[in-house]
């Protein structure tokens, strides 16, 4: 059972291990990634980490600053011209994003702030990963050490700064501890606020979060509806949760640039081998897997692996019989919940795939919505997490655990050192200059005033990031951005139109063309001035004086 106490100096108490949790998180977040990447004025670290995904996040939120307000909200109108597209598919954090366009009068050129974003999470997931310990043990001690294992949990480390929206993983541990403290039939329209404002922050992180935080709060309250046969409350809070969602998805944006995204199942799912598996990461060997199912990465770590088998062992030795109430039962079935819906359709060990179930067309549709649908396994993590601590808690007592908790963690960070050296060696490095193809270049720097926007058109499907950094600085539009959500088939149809006024001798002097070596056959025979840099040919209808 868990801890219950209201008293003024619990709630005081929770406050103290709250923040003496973040702030060892955000502590570990500078030991492993350095101050450099902290500071909003310093971006060359983003282009020179070889990260395509992290230069598309930053781009995403520049060029989102640089376009004009409209509504919807999130609409950025300078990455794909004409085309419009919402932020949110450009993962830049649209939450950050937005308030960033907001102080855009005020904030220098250069202004990112994916590094303090990353901080943030792995300081909260220690933060409230100490809080739901503390909630079932009530021991401050216990609860400080645990929370090393939030903040240094591999599914968020193997995301920082790769795909760093994604980090936010305190938002799941947030979940459950709300589903453990909210009582549904007390204080109703503050917890509805509650909802509102967690909804709203899980869609404008991003939206796989929202959708597991979604689940597990909807499993809180189905809780209180057994026991109380309040239908009326599941019915109000889940109302409040996805519709404030929905509202967040149309003022950004989402609904407002045609089709979706190309629906689909299958090779983005969990391996059967997942918690075990570091896939080369950690020290322990990595183990097969099928196609693309690092989006199911659940490496536990050799430490909390360990932990698991002294917990196996306690409860063989001492013939512990777990004791299943409904609250145990509810825990169970979500985290049942989220491994099913992980690992299929394709169920695999390793190489192998051991079934493919047929999903059927209405539930292969919703499942395909979640494409990377491995991402899921990500609660049943921390679930097996919080549950092996609670449970030597209860049957080794705080002075054995303590001493658990410390040996296990030493060899949690064993396993991780060569994944923290390899990131500590790209990040936290402060002497990055990064230099587009363009910069520097003095007779492109005197003509590039005239140009408002840059056509690439480069190889099917490539596009140039560093391009579109070159037309933000200079405030210019391109054409083509990678989203994810592509939107292939516009981009080609406007370098198709373009083609085609060129061909009845309609020029527009404000373009400049870059284009890949392979497309050049379809420009050469228009009247069009064409000079070669950096294995791209810029081509422009009036002539750029001093370049050859």
């Amino acid at each position: 059972m868990r801890q219950k106490s209201s008293s003024s100096s619990a709630g005081n108490e929770r406050i103290r291990v709250f923040f003496l949790s973040a702030l060892f998180g955000a502590f570990l977040f500078i030991l492993i990634y350095g101050p450099y990447v902290l500071n909003p004025l310093y971006d060359d670290w983003i282009f020179m980490s070889g990260e395509r995904d992290l230069v598309q996040h930053y781009l995403g939120f520049c060029l989102y600053r640089s376009s004009p307000w409209q509504f919807p909200i999130g609409l950025v109108t300078t990455a794909s011209f004409p085309h419009d597209m919402s932020v949110i598919y450009t993962d830049a954090i649209p939450l950050f994003a937005f308030f960033g366009k907001l102080l855009d009068p005020i904030l220098p050129e250069t202004f990112q702030y994916l590094g303090v974003f990353g901080m943030m999470s792995m300081a909260l997931m220690g933060g409230i990963g100490a809080l739901l310990i503390y909630e079932y043990t009530g021991k401050k001690a216990v609860s400080v050490i645990s929370s090393v294992f939030y903040s240094l949990s591999w599914v968020v480390l193997y995301r920082m700064f790769y795909h760093t929206s994604l980090t936010a993983q305190w938002l799941i541990l947030l979940a459950f501890y709300l589903w453990l403290r909210i009582r549904p039939a007390e204080r109703i329209v503050m917890n509805c606020l509650i909802y509102a404002v967690f909804s709203a922050t899980a869609m404008l992180i991003h939206p796989y979060i929202w959708a597991m935080c979604g689940g597990i709060l909807a499993m809180g309250v189905l809780e209180y509806v057994i026991k109380s046969r309040d239908v009326k409350s599941f019915l109000l809070y889940s109302f409040v949760f996805c519709g404030m969602g929905a509202a967040c998805l149309y003022a950004f944006g989402a609904f407002a640039v045609g089709r979706g995204a190309s629906l689909g199942t299958g090779s983005y799912e969990s391996n059967l081998n997942t918690f075990f598996n570091s896939m080369g990461y950690g020290v322990l060997p990595g183990l097969p897997v099928t196609l693309l199912q690092y989006e199911g990465f659940g490496y536990l770590g050799f430490g909390v692996l360990l932990f698991g088998a002294a917990a196996f062992l306690t409860l063989i030795i001492m013939k512990i019989k777990p004791r299943m109430d409904l609250h145990r039962w509810m825990l169970f079935i979500t985290g049942l919940c989220f491994f099913a819906f992980s690992i299929i359709p394709e169920i695999s060990w390793g190489e192998n795939v051991l079934v493919n179930i047929n999903l059927g067309r209405i539930f292969g549709t919703f499942v395909g919505i979640f494409r990377s649908n491995g991402r899921f396994i990500w609660p049943l993590c921390y679930m097996i997490l919080t549950y092996l601590i609670i449970f030597m808690f209860r049957h080794a007592g705080e002075k054995k655990i303590i001493i658990l908790l410390v040996v296990c963690l030493v060899l949690q960070t064993g396993d991780m050192i060569p994944f923290i050296v390899e990131k500590h060696k790209v990040f936290a490095v402060g002497d990055y200059e990064y230099k587009g193809i363009l910069d520097g270049n003095q007779a492109i720097d005197n003509a590039i005033d005239r140009y408002d926007h840059i056509v690439m058109d480069i190889q099917d499907g490539a596009v140039d990031q560093y391009l579109s950094y070159y037309a933000y600085l200079h405030g210019m539009t391109t054409n083509d951005f990678y989203y994810a959500r592509p939107i292939d088939s516009k981009v080609q149809n406007t370098l198709e139109s373009l083609r085609n006024d060129m061909s009845k001798g309609r020029y527009d002097d404000s373009l400049l063309y870059v284009i890949g070596k392979d497309k050049l056959p379809l420009y050469e025979k228009y009247d069009l001035h064409f000079y070669e840099i950096a294995g791209r040919y810029l081509a422009s209808h009036r002539p750029i004086e001093g370049l050859r």
